[in-house]
């Protein structure tokens, strides 16, 4: 059974809090039977672009500390929109050595019981408890990267640890990808080691600016090549996840 999906940064700035959301957002448009939870377990709200959310991990972490969660009032209080729920990260600066692993692990874990699919946005700093615990409790990790050379360094530099952690790297995210890059398609491929069915690519928007300055994810703009690649992804999702049959039909 698969339900926790983590999209996790080869290096920072390889937008894991927009991809993380457009991916949530779209599964759950798409399924509207399907509760759908969105969790920033990173150093930061990850909210730019969902600004009502009224749900934490820093308001949470200490009761999550004393393991005394109220999961009705997390389940009440992270609702966004129809079958779409959000939970923000901490802006608490050095707030690494206030979550352990185990405490985002224990949380994780409480919350798939609760949704039917679980998005995480681990963000790209591993040493963070939040992060670290996200990776440990995902289903399924999806590297992000984008066409940078600092980006597969910083993958390739960490790769020993990520087999040491046992983590389930089950696919690879190309974001903001454009075609006439040196860093093509085949080209990551074969420096990943992956299969082509494994490897997503998602092109960029020219709504970016216009996103962070209406605070909207860049599904509200209806991007036909943008939404096309979120639903590719969005569709592994689903494809992994264990979805009774009933929740199947409901949607065709």
């Amino acid at each position: 059974m698969k339900k926790v999906f983590t999209f996790h940064g080869a290096d920072h700035k390889c937008g894991c809090s927009m991809l993380s959301q457009c991916v949530a957002e779209r599964i759950a448009q798409e399924n509207s039977s399907l509760s759908v939870l969105l969790i920033h377990a990173e150093q930061s709200e990850g909210t730019g672009y969902s600004p009502h959310v009224r749900e934490s991990m820093e308001r949470i972490r200490p009761y999550l500390a004393e393991r005394l969660l109220d999961i009705s009032d997390i389940v009440q209080r992270s609702g966004y929109r129809d079958n779409l729920s959000i939970i923000a990260g901490t802006d608490r600066p050095g707030s690494s050595e206030l979550f352990h692993p185990d405490m985002a692990e224990f949380f994780l874990g409480s919350m798939a019981q609760n949704f039917d699919i679980v998005v995480c946005d681990s963000g790209a700093n591993m040493e963070h408890g939040l992060s670290l615990g996200a990776l440990f409790a995902s289903d399924s990790i999806y590297m992000v990267f984008e066409q940078k050379e600092n980006a597969f360094k910083h993958y390739e530099w960490l790769l020993p640890l990520y087999g040491k952690l046992g983590l389930n790297i089950s696919g690879f995210v190309i974001n903001r990808f454009t075609a006439n890059s040196a860093y093509t398609r085949e080209y990551v491929k074969k420096r990943l080691g992956t299969t082509r069915d494994r490897l997503f690519t998602v092109r960029g928007s020219d709504f970016g600016i216009l996103a962070e300055i209406d605070e909207k994810s860049l599904l509200c703009y209806k991007d036909p090549g943008f939404t096309k690649d979120i639903d590719m992804l969005a569709r592994d999702i689903i494809s992994q996840a264990a979805v009774p049959a009933a929740k199947k039909a409901a949607n065709g």
